[in-house]
């Protein structure tokens, strides 16, 4: 009996403990932080910027994002899927004032990054690829 109350609350312990938020994890700085402020990315000399709301990111809830892009370059084409893990691809369609919709499932592993893909052609022709990264559910 007291083998089997003993297998019973270690199993349970371990059971919590592996369900548990690993709330230890270290703030990756690549990451944005949509909370603090627009998330920006320099190339070729320009600066772009998204935002995104609700900024703490929830799966399955609909996600406003704003793309602030120079002017002059035309986006190819934009879908978000996991960075670190597939969860599929997400086509996102940004209109003429860089407002798009998006959302996407929640994944059992608690630390989940999302990629946002964007493909522009800058003025002069050539392709430019950036990549916004962020944390779901934070």
């Amino acid at each position: 009996m007291m083998f089997r109350t003993m297998t019973t609350v270690v199993s349970g312990l371990l059971i919590l403990a592996g369900c548990s938020e690993n709330n230890n994890q270290p703030v990756d700085p690549t990451l944005c932080q949509f909370e603090t402020g627009p998330c920006q990315f320099a190339i070729s000399g320009e600066t772009l910027s998204l935002t995104m709301n609700p900024a703490n990111a929830p799966s399955e809830q609909p996600l406003a994002l704003t793309l602030s892009a120079p002017q002059s370059w035309i986006l190819e084409s934009a879908l978000v899927e996991g960075r670190d893990m597939f969860m599929g691809r997400i086509p996102v369609n940004f209109d003429a004032d860089g407002h798009g919709q998006l959302m996407y499932g929640s994944c059992a592993s608690g630390y989940m990054v999302w990629q946002l893909q964007l493909r522009f052609t800058d003025a002069e022709g050539t392709e430019q690829r950036v990549d916004f990264n962020w944390l779901a559910d934070h």
